[in-house]
């Protein structure tokens, strides 16, 4: 069937399922114009101008990919639409008559979008029924929020369902919806984190009298003249461990954190072990 292609709006900043869809759209666009081009090439019309259009197309969209990998949608979303745009200029100079977008396979994609959003849903309920340490006013605000993306993703379903010619406005509440289920799960994240900083706290703050402690007993020996250089070298670097634990678990990453906690233990133990050594007479 040949009838008019369509072009959708942009979406907000940042938002990645409408930049998706839209340079899907365009894709689509393109092999349509391509197509209508062949075949018009073949019936011995000119296509120059169309020709020209499509290139630019092409480019257009190229740079709404790279910009959709680099995570920037907004101008992704924005290159999209100007390359429909040129790919339904290239339409319109082959002629009057000019295919239109399966507008069932936009809905087609967006219904499976709204499909994998629910299933973000249910794993932020799962996660958050199974977190045990989350107070009971933020487990409420979490829920709060998952309750509202469910409503919108009922929205955005139903008006694919009763009116598919609306997809930009569906698109414009799986958008919204999956930015709620997005803080949802950082609130739950972070929440999910404090009881792992607090005993990563805990940790740190034993080794650092563990090494104060050693120190101590270091500059006895010393005084003593046992030699202890290599000793207190070691502790040195156990306390820069520390102090590296400390800045990890600030930025959340509670993994290097533990494994700089692992290293200055081991060596506090080491030198528990040479000082009992250096004890004996």
């Amino acid at each position: 069937m040949v009838v008019a292609a369509c072009i959708l709006p942009v979406g907000a900043r940042g938002d990645q399922t409408k930049a998706k869809v839209f340079i899907q759209v365009a894709e689509k666009a393109m092999e349509i114009a391509v197509e209508l081009i062949e075949r018009a090439k073949a019936d011995g019309k000119e296509v120059s101008p169309a020709v020209h259009l499509v290139d630019e197309g092409s480019n257009l969209l190229a740079r709404a990919k790279a910009a959709y990998d680099r995570g920037d949608y907004d101008s992704a979303a924005a290159e999209a639409k100007l390359a429909q745009e040129r790919f339904r200029d290239a339409l319109r100079a082959l002629g009057p008559e000019r295919p239109s977008i399966d507008e069932r396979e936009a809905t087609a994609r967006l219904l499976e979008a709204i499909k994998r959003a629910r299933e973000r849903i249910q794993g932020v309920r799962d996660a958050l029924t199974s977190s045990a340490e989350i107070g009971g006013n933020l487990r409420e605000q979490i829920s709060s929020k998952l309750s509202q993306a469910e409503r919108l993703l009922d929205d955005a379903e139903s008006i694919l369902k009763t009116n598919a010619k609306n997809a930009s406005e569906a698109a414009r509440r799986l958008a919204q919806a999956e930015k709620l289920i997005s803080e949802a799960y950082v609130m739950l994240k972070h929440a999910s984190h404090e009881p792992n900083k607090h005993r990563i706290d805990a940790f740190l703050k034993n080794l650092e009298r563990d090494i104060s402690k050693l120190i101590d007993e270091l500059t006895k020996l010393k005084k003593r003249g046992v030699k202890v250089d290599d000793l207190i070298d070691l502790l040195n670097r156990a306390d820069s461990l520390v102090r590296s634990a400390r800045d990890k678990a600030t930025g959340d990453d509670l993994d290097g954190a533990l494994t700089d906690i692992q290293q200055a233990r081991d060596i506090t133990q080491q030198v528990r072990r040479e000082i009992a050594k250096r004890h004996k007479p």
